[in-house]
């Protein structure tokens, strides 16, 4: 129907929609000159700008990324659409070609990933939190479903919507705004401080992600938000003994109640639990991760008009000096999606 249609904006193809929040959505896309696939976050300028902090906060999640050097653990961001007299704002970032750590744990009977694979990802997202932190930025909304994963097994920290930078010239990691998901905020917000140290709530959030990997559940679990801060400040926290002693160990450290006591990321970096891991062909034994479905791929072969069947001729159409190009591209496309566009 016309509302699947997919549209050009720029040089980018938008294809069929990855996720949705209040004001913005996020489609799949492909630059049509590079080929390459890509996520695009559409944000609609009139929703946010009747927020109180609805552009500010735009501009800081893109400046953020902006400040990030290439890292392999965290999404990247490829360039930012956004003319003034345009109704939207197109955000273009890495797109991950496998699926959310969440998804990969709702394929599993009760939740669980497999202990060395947990390892496998946990030491990844350690590594991306210690570039974010290195360069003065705390996420402040680490949870699987911000966890994204390539088909290589590879994890790329996602959805900087609330991340904050640091002042760079203060010693001080702390910061005022409380943001996150209300399962993976830490003792100090759930008391309501108002001035807290933004490194050690990533930390707190990487160790209940961690839990809930290894258990298949979060921690600290209520029906309203009162009640679920009620057992946060309490803190009481039971490891089930399936779980080994040092990972339990870690555990503990990541969810300290007290703040300046918490682990920090390089600490957690060198802890026993990850030092364990054997890298003989580990991949093999992974739970597999199915290559996303890119619809956006079949929609741009099907602009050059030989999908579903094979174009011999080397000549360029009457008039048309590009069309060796477009026979080209098409060939790419195929390359790239193997049979699937054919």
């Amino acid at each position: 129907d016309e509302k699947s249609k997919p549209r050009a904006i720029h040089n980018y193809l938008l294809g069929a929609k990855l996720g949705e929040g209040a004001n913005a959505k996020v489609k799949e896309g492909i630059d049509v000159n590079t080929l390459r696939v890509v996520a695009v976050k559409i944000i609609e300028r009139k929703h946010i700008m009747k927020l109180p902090d609805g552009l500010n906060g735009i501009k800081r999640e893109i400046g953020i990324m902006k400040s990030m050097k290439k890292h392999p653990n965290v999404i990247e961001l490829i360039e930012v659409i956004d003319s003034p007299e345009e109704p939207r704002i197109y955000v273009v970032m890495e797109l991950a070609n496998g699926c959310s750590l969440q998804d990969l744990m709702d394929l599993r009977p009760g939740k669980r990933i497999p202990v060395e694979q947990v390892k496998f990802y946990f030491r990844q997202l350690l590594l991306g939190l210690r570039h974010l932190h290195g360069k003065n930025v705390v996420h402040r909304d680490i949870k699987p479903e911000n966890l994204m994963l390539t088909t290589e097994h590879e994890l790329k920290i996602s959805d900087f919507g609330v991340a904050e930078f640091l002042d760079k010239y203060n010693e001080s990691d702390h910061v005022t705004k409380t943001s996150g998901s209300p399962a993976f905020l830490p003792p100090e917000i759930a008391n309501g401080e108002y001035n807290f140290s933004g490194m050690a709530v990533d930390v707190w959030a990487a160790g209940v992600t961690l839990y809930l990997l290894l258990v298949g559940k979060i921690p600290f679990e209520a029906e309203g938000m009162l009640e679920l801060f009620k057992k946060i400040r309490k803190g009481v926290c039971t490891v089930p003994d399936f779980v080994d002693a040092e990972a339990k160990d870690l555990i503990r450290q990541m969810l300290n109640m007290n703040a300046s006591e918490r682990i920090s990321v390089r600490e957690v970096l060198k802890h026993p639990w990850l030092q364990e891991q054997s890298q003989h062909n580990v991949l093999e034994k992974f739970m597999p991760i199915e290559t996303r479905d890119i619809q956006v791929i079949k929609a741009l072969a099907s602009l050059y008009g030989d999908e579903g069947k094979e174009d011999n001729s080397t000549e360029p159409s009457e008039g048309e000096n590009g069309a060796d190009v477009e026979i080209s591209t098409a060939q790419r496309l195929r390359e790239f999606a193997g049979c699937s566009i054919m």
